[in-house]
């Protein structure tokens, strides 16, 4: 029928339309982030050290990174960015200090986004120390910053502010392991400010959130006191994209 031939024809038309679009074999800006469960997010499927790179279904995880890298893919297809998950479960920064080489510096990034520090939070309030060694912590801060900045002078770096709520654990004493996670806190705005990165005050946002009338409990944006939910991850992925820029 003409109705037939008519659909064959357009069918066609798109067959071949798609054929042609162009292939860009090159690829985009670098954009990596690093951090631990938080970032993590399950990435790879399989879990450490089995993970995979290749998966497309798992490649990102489910934390902010995700939402980040959905927005931008999404929105600027012509700039074929390339996003990388580099977020390990239970890291602290003296992990990712030992991965650095393998995780950020091979994969060489042009955006590298840091979140770290609750599990040194979470180590001394498991072995009783209680107390953060500060200059320990600035030390290897310092140390994964100035690598990165040695073989990229040009490259973007975001940091993240460490959070705490006063849920599950700790809920019990919270003005002490809110006090320790805000010298954390002060080390990395600290080097923000000295390395001109940028720096993503997570704690207020949350603070911000903890005060608002519609929050139905705190446990509502952090379900454990460290780990956001769907909706706590969406927000810092809006502050993420509005720091960073709407095009990267």
């Amino acid at each position: 029928s003409t109705m037939n031939r008519l659909i064959k024809n357009v069918l066609a038309v798109i067959v071949v339309s798609l054929m042609c679009v162009p292939i860009i074999t090159a690829g985009g800006k670098k954009i990596l982030y690093i951090g631990d469960s938080i970032t993590d997010g399950n990435w790879g499927w399989k879990g450490v050290p089995t993970r995979s790179t290749t998966d497309t279904n798992h490649v990102y995880g489910h934390s902010y990174m995700y939402i980040c890298t959905a927005h931008y893919m999404s929105e600027y297809p012509e700039e074929n960015y390339q996003f990388f998950n580099r977020g390990t479960n239970g890291n602290q920064l003296p992990d990712l200090q030992a991965r650095w080489q393998k995780d950020v510096l091979d994969i060489n990034p042009d955006v590298l986004s840091i979140l770290v520090g609750i599990n040194d939070l979470n180590v001394i309030h498991d072995n009783g120390t209680r107390f953060l060694d500060t200059a320990k912590f600035e030390r290897q801060y310092r140390d994964i910053i100035e690598r990165s900045l040695k073989q990229n002078p040009n490259l973007t770096i975001v940091l993240g502010e460490p959070f705490l709520f006063p849920v599950g654990i700790w809920n019990s004493d919270y003005p002490h392991w809110r006090a320790q996670c805000e010298l954390m806190a002060s080390i990395v705005r600290k080097l923000s400010k000295e390395y001109n990165t940028i720096f993503l005050p997570y704690q207020s946002l949350f603070d911000s959130l903890a005060t608002d009338p519609k929050t139905p409990s705190l446990k509502y944006w952090m379900w454990d006191g460290i780990h956001p939910t769907a909706a706590g991850h969406q927000k810092m992925a809006e502050m993420w994209i509005k720091a960073v820029g709407e095009k990267l």
